[in-house]
């Protein structure tokens, strides 16, 4: 007994097979770009959002450590924002 092959469009209630146009290829440059950019995003915002944190401790314990902490923030800060300004970046609202 030998078994038959049966094409999808044999099937009754199948369609028959398409033929798709080959893919194509498409330069990555823009999406690394982005991918960079939505990388300096996510340091650039973790350091804002860290800075709240580190002046909410300055207050409350106003040692010299705490102090240290936030003047490390701010210079991180001020290295981050001018490496966001000089790669073309515009501040975004919200």
């Amino acid at each position: 007994m030998g078994a038959s092959h049966v094409g999808s469009e044999e099937i009754p209630g199948h369609s028959p097979v398409r033929r798709q146009e080959p893919a194509q290829v498409i330069a990555l440059a823009s999406y690394r770009r982005r991918a960079v950019e939505s990388e300096r995003d996510r340091a650039l915002d973790a350091a804002w959002n860290q800075l709240p944190v580190l002046v909410s401790e300055a207050w409350c314990w106003r040692d010299p450590d705490s102090v240290m902490a936030v003047e490390a923030c701010v210079a991180r800060l001020k290295e981050l924002v001018r490496e966001d300004w000089a790669a073309g970046q515009r501040p975004r609202k919200g």
